[in-house]
């Protein structure tokens, strides 16, 4: 089955598409990472009026940044969560093994 030539600049125009937008968001979420990693979470927003379009991109960073922060302090707080709970469980574990398991356990590892 051949493709006619108004199916084929379609096709190559829809890939085309796709293929910047998946580079536009690569691009986008490594400068949102270098920002994080070189201004901290607490990066400033500075636009400037005279330059609109720097001020939009500068603005879509800042976003991103702080979403990015909000997503770190988020998944640390439910790690400490999760290393807290862990901990609980080992002790309630080697408490329910009997004194003789407890003494053993305390002497190899503290």
């Amino acid at each position: 089955m051949a493709m006619s030539a108004d199916n084929l600049v379609m096709t190559v125009g829809w890939d085309g598409l796709k293929l910047a937008v998946i580079l536009t968001v690569i691009f986008y979420t490594g400068m949102v990472f270098m920002t994080y990693s070189t201004e901290g979470p607490r990066y400033r927003l500075k636009l400037d009026p005279a330059r609109p379009a720097r001020s939009a991109e500068r603005l879509a960073v800042w976003v991103g940044v702080r979403a990015f922060a909000t997503l770190v302090r988020a998944a640390t707080a439910v790690y400490d969560t999760l290393a807290e709970t862990s901990a609980d469980v080992g002790e309630w574990f080697i408490r329910r093994q009997g004194p003789d398991a407890e003494a053993k356990f305390h002497s190899r590892y503290l």
